[in-house]
């Protein structure tokens, strides 16, 4: 099945179809307004080790609109880097479980100190492929995957692709890279994708294939 190229052209949703993507695009993904929890969240943000990967607060803003109209059971991020992405994915609900991993670094204790605000982050350090084929064991489904600063985008998908459901996503970071967004595009052809969403450097891949398989690039 052929990806439809479609471009969101303004807020009022001009060439968007499907009523679920209008509606998520339209309240989560382009909302300009801010939350309750950015304030106290810019606090964890600056504490935070500054040599460690992060992404600008706007991307971390997204990640919790995302997660805040998703309603995830379980999120699963690979490549924690400093943390701070976690914060915001976690932070939307103490009840849903964040699994974070990530490879040893000398400030791993460090994240971990500022992981003790939220009990429901769950920080595991060590090799990734191992610790990401150990969780999918573990896993029937997977609602909420976000690949972030890790090396090992290609292989994460590889194991986590059989643990999808029809309420799946996995964002993806730093498709603005040329090795990554060859491989994304490829991906998006996959036939257990379902709608597509890409915005700059994040992209956003769907699984319930009840609905008409389309590319919104905004």
């Amino acid at each position: 099945m052929n990806v439809t190229k479609n471009r969101f052209l303004n807020r009022r949703g001009f060439g968007i179809h499907s009523p679920w993507a209008y509606e998520l695009i339209t309240s989560a993904i382009e909302e300009k307004l801010p939350y309750y929890a950015y304030d106290d969240l810019y606090g964890f943000w600056e504490k935070a080790p500054d040599f460690l990967p992060q992404y600008e607060e706007v991307t971390d803003q997204l990640l919790f609109r995302l997660v805040n109209a998703l309603h995830p059971r379980t999120i699963l991020e690979v490549g924690t880097g400093a943390g701070v992405s976690t914060g915001y994915l976690a932070s939307v609900s103490s009840k849903t479980p964040c699994i974070t991993l990530d490879a040893p670094h000398p400030a791993t204790n460090d994240v971990r100190r500022n992981f003790e605000a939220f009990p429901q982050i769950d920080y595991r350090s060590g090799d990734v492929l191992t610790m990401l084929e150990d969780f999918a064991d573990d896993c029937v489904t997977i609602d909420f995957v976000h690949l972030a600063h890790t090396a090992f985008f290609r292989e994460a998908v590889g194991i986590l692709m059989p643990r999808m459901n029809e309420r799946s996503v996995i964002v993806v970071e730093g498709i603005n890279g040329k090795r990554r967004r060859e491989w994304f595009n490829a991906l998006t052809q996959d036939s257990r994708v379902g709608v597509v969403i890409t915005k700059g450097p994040i992209g956003m891949l769907f699984f319930d294939l009840k609905m008409y398989k389309q590319h919104y690039r905004l």
